[in-house]
């Protein structure tokens, strides 16, 4: 069973063009011929970290709200 790898979403550096690659094709654009292509970004980064930055951040809104509360107490 060979698994055949997905293909990858690239842009052209001249037009913009989406092009998309599989092993072993020729890198260049589909619409131009330009030769330089740049790798479209994947948002799933964002998926992976989004409840550690939420978790951060209601931390940070806690200690807020506690530094808040202290300053008021000694006033």
């Amino acid at each position: 069973m060979d698994q055949q790898p997905e293909p990858v979403t690239y842009i052209c550096g001249d037009c913009g063009h989406e092009n998309t690659l599989k092993s072993g094709d020729v890198i260049q654009c589909r619409e131009c011929g330009y030769r330089i292509l740049y790798k479209k970004r994947t948002r799933r980064g964002l998926v992976l970290f989004k409840p550690l930055l939420l978790l951060v951040l209601g931390a940070f809104a806690i200690i807020g709200l506690v530094q808040a509360q202290d300053q008021q107490e000694c006033s």
